[in-house]
This record gives structure tokens, C-alpha cells and sequence, in this order.
């Protein structure tokens, strides 16, 4: 297969999907490996930054058919916000424990805000923010979360590397010196 005929295929993959797909799946449907699978999208999305339509953009080791962020205001007052209600102040303290310290449990969660976080927890697994890790080797087998590709694809990070670094007052003190 040429170049444009594979990067049309995934094209149509991804748009009919309407989610991230996994690499590795596309690859195995187009008789690629991996590598060579990356060289190709590589290449198609550097040349998609410079274009007007559809990007491809990549969360951890999935790919997704995605808008331009600059189209936003456009696609939101024609078709209205997918998801109104925004993330409370609860839940972004809660996500950002999770995402800097998963897989954790509720109760180490609880302990650094300080709170009960059981409803925070739940109203993030409904939104798919998170999800059940597996359970800790402890008294009572807790269950352990930690951040899902829903996560990435919300705040826009193409892997937990990419997280901002923690500001504390060593690393703050630091840059004032």
C-alpha cells in the first residue's frame, strides 16, 4: 500500500471510531508494524500542524481523530458544549492527585485533601477520568485508580510525562535564587 492510501485508511478508522484507537490495532489492520506504522503518522502529523482541517493527535499509545482548537468557539456556539458541566475545584483536586501519584487509593487520596473524596471519586469514574487500577496488596484490598486516556484527552497531554511539573516551595525558592 502507498503512503496516501495508509494514512486514508486511518483516517476513515479514526473518524468512524469517534475515540482513540490503539496504535498497535491499526497497525495489525494494515499489515504494518508499529514502526513503520509510526514513521507514517509522524510525517502526516507534522503536516496536519500546518494545515486547516483535521489533526491527528496521539494519547500515550493511541491515536485520535481530533478539531482544531482554534475552530472551538465556531463548533461550540453551532453544536452547543458535548460535556456542560464543567470540572468542580473537587474534582480537579482530586484528578491531579490521582495523575501525579497513581495508582493511589481513596484513602491516601483523602488523606492529602484532607476530605472524604468517596462522591469526587465516583462522579470521576462516571466521567471516565479515571477508572479501577487494580487493588493494593493491604488490609482490606482497596481499590487503586489512577488516570485514564479520557484524562489525557481532556487536558490535551499526549502522555503523563507531559504533566507540569509540581510547584513546591523548594522548587520555587529555587528559581527565585
Amino acid at each position: 500500500m502507498d503512503r496516501e492510501t495508509i494514512i486514508g485508511i486511518i483516517e476513515n478508522i479514526l473518524f468512524i471510531a469517534g475515540e482513540a484507537v490503539k496504535l498497535t490495532d491499526l497497525a495489525q489492520a494494515l499489515e504494518l508494524s508499529t514502526e513503520e506504522l509510526q514513521m507514517f503518522l509522524d510525517e502526516e502529523m507534522q503536516k496536519r500542524q500546518k494545515e486547516k482541517g483535521l489533526v491527528i493527535k496521539r494519547f500515550d499509545d493511541s491515536l485520535q481523530l481530533c478539531t482544531r482548537p482554534e475552530y472551538a468557539d465556531i463548533i461550540i456556539n453551532l453544536l452547543g458544549e458535548k460535556n456542560d458541566e464543567e470540572l468542580s475545584r473537587a474534582m480537579l483536586e482530586t484528578l491531579s492527585i490521582i495523575a501525579y501519584r497513581q495508582p493511589v487509593t481513596k484513602e491516601e487520596v483523602e488523606r492529602v485533601r484532607g476530605v472524604n473524596s468517596s462522591y469526587t471519586i465516583n462522579a470521576l469514574l462516571e466521567k471516565e477520568l479515571i477508572y479501577v487500577a487494580g487493588r493494593k496488596d493491604a488490609l482490606g484490598r482497596p481499590k487503586l485508580y489512577a488516570t485514564s486516556q479520557a484524562f489525557l484527552r481532556y487536558f490535551d497531554l499526549p502522555s503523563l510525562a507531559e504533566l507540569p511539573e509540581i510547584q513546591t516551595e523548594e522548587n520555587v525558592n529555587e528559581k527565585e535564587a
